[in-house]
């Protein structure tokens, strides 16, 4: 079902980021994103679509680490843009403090179908279209456990982040093992998803390869996001007529 607090009208502006993988302590990356934020104060609205933070252990954590990122998320909001943050495979557990803080909607389930200018637009940070890395959404289905959640979030910080950088030392290893193709999108997966959403764009991140794609269902189009550089990001970009995957720098 479309959900009507995030229609998008003709006339009105948008932007779609993801898969910054801000770190708490300031590099360029982290200075890209807040020039950017700077720039999208004219934007009617900003769609976060995962893997903002390079990890997130809980928002009694994550509030204080991140302070500046969340204060200009807040600044963001208070010009008038309408920010929508959806979680990635790094941070799932951004929670209500975060949004409270930030002015943020949080969006909580995988997948969020909104009206672009009249046009059925599917979005999502990316990872479930991934269904060839089975030990990844093995992985996934066992911290999207809420069960799991609730006994990560009831350790001590320290434990947390010890657990976090284990979980993100084995990632780099595993993945620098895995063929490429087996950590891209799977077809089937992505001709299913348009079918079921009844659309006809679908925008995501998680796979770090920007691209317009147009072939792997009829009539339909797949914006890939970029991750962010050190001096440079790919996005996308509703200008109140078309989309297109534009770059920052």
């Amino acid at each position: 079902m479309l959900d009507p607090r995030f229609t998008i009208a003709a006339g009105k502006s948008a932007a779609f980021i993801a898969d910054l993988h801000l770190l708490p302590t300031p590099d360029t990356t982290y200075d890209l994103a807040l020039r950017f934020f700077d720039y999208a104060g004219s934007f009617d609205s900003l769609f976060i679509l995962g893997d903002f933070f390079e990890y997130w252990i809980g928002d009694d954590d994550g509030l204080q680490q991140y302070a500046p990122i969340i204060h200009a998320l807040n600044k963001l909001t208070l010009s008038g843009c309408q920010l929508t943050v959806m979680h990635g495979n790094r941070d799932f557990l951004l929670g209500n403090e975060f949004a409270q803080a930030s002015g943020a909607h949080l969006v909580t389930d995988d997948e969020l179908k909104i009206s672009v200018d009249g046009c059925t637009t599917v979005l999502l940070h990316g990872d479930t279209l991934c269904t060839d890395d089975i030990r990844y959404q093995q992985f996934r289905k066992k911290v999207r456990d809420p069960k799991w959640q609730i006994e990560f979030l009831r350790k001590t910080i320290g434990e947390r982040h010890a657990i976090a950088r284990q979980m993100r030392n084995q990632s780099s290893v595993e993945s620098a093992q895995k063929e490429l193709k087996i950590m891209d999108v799977n077809s089937h997966e992505v001709q299913k998803n348009f079918s079921a959403n009844c659309c006809s764009t679908m925008i995501h991140g998680h796979t770090h390869r920007p691209h317009l794609h147009q072939s792997m269902a009829p009539r339909s189009k797949r914006f890939v996001v970029g991750d962010w550089k050190a001096d440079h990001a790919q996005y996308v970009f509703y200008d109140g007529d078309k989309l297109s995957l534009e770059s920052f720098r």
